[in-house]
């Protein structure tokens, strides 16, 4: 009989014990879960304040030719679409530091997808990013030069579509408001304050970029051809 008793003493023990080490095992899992969401939310919120403020007013060729704006909310499929200085070149790529990127929100996922070239050709192929998951809702404000508050960017909604000729000249807004609402987190908002940059000594540094990134390439052939009859 006191056999019995130690025996079911000992089963309760360990099943208190077990209940209580699946409970600890649990809330650390959700623990991490939430903490590496929260990790992906900054991630994501700084990829976009990066974007944002760095943001150059260097408008773009589509893959008809024809010219969209630098900054745009008014492209199909993307809620907001910028060229972007600052991207990084570590392995030293023939390729410019601007780059176009846009932003996609599926309805419960936000992405991103860049261009290796500004001016895309028919074969030229985005790379697209998943940020974020659990976005139940994305709202995208614009300040303009009379600090009014619009809900798309271009201000003209005839600058935003597709142009031949020159290259439109629409101004950069002051600022953009984000309001991101995420499933576990709630409502975020964000205001970023846009630089103001001259277009045309940005284009000029593009230029000057390419010119030398073309001279590069010639001294190499160059050197490669002169090698080569060295060899014969």
């Amino acid at each position: 009989m006191e056999m019995l008793i130690a025996v079911g003493i000992t089963a309760l023990i360990g099943i208190g014990v077990w209940q209580m080490v699946n409970g600890v095992i649990t809330s650390r899992d959700r623990v991490d879960a939430a903490a590496g969401q929260f990790e992906r939310l900054q991630k994501t919120m700084l990829l976009l304040e990066r974007d944002i403020g760095q943001v150059v007013n260097r408008p773009v060729r589509d893959i008809y030719g024809d010219w969209q704006p630098a900054f745009s909310s008014r492209e199909e499929a993307w809620e907001l679409v910028v060229t972007r200085q600052g991207w990084r070149n570590p392995t030293g790529a023939r390729r410019s530091r601007l780059q176009r990127a846009a932003w996609e929100f599926t309805g419960d996922e936000l992405r991103r997808r860049y261009w290796p070239m500004l001016d895309r050709g028919q074969d030229t192929e985005g790379r697209d990013q998943l940020l974020l998951e659990g976005v139940t809702d994305l709202a995208i404000r614009f300040m303009d030069r009379q600090r009014n508050w619009r809900e798309n960017w271009p201000a003209d909604q005839r600058t935003a579509s597709g142009q031949s000729g020159d290259a439109p000249a629409d101004a950069l807004p002051l600022g953009v408001e984000v309001t991101l609402t995420h499933e576990d987190f709630g409502e975020i908002r964000r205001v970023f304050v846009l630089p103001d940059f001259d277009r045309s000594s940005v284009q000029s540094a593009i230029d000057i970029e390419a010119a030398a990134q073309a001279g590069s390439g010639e001294a190499a052939n160059r050197g490669n051809t002169e090698s080569g009859n060295g060899g014969s």
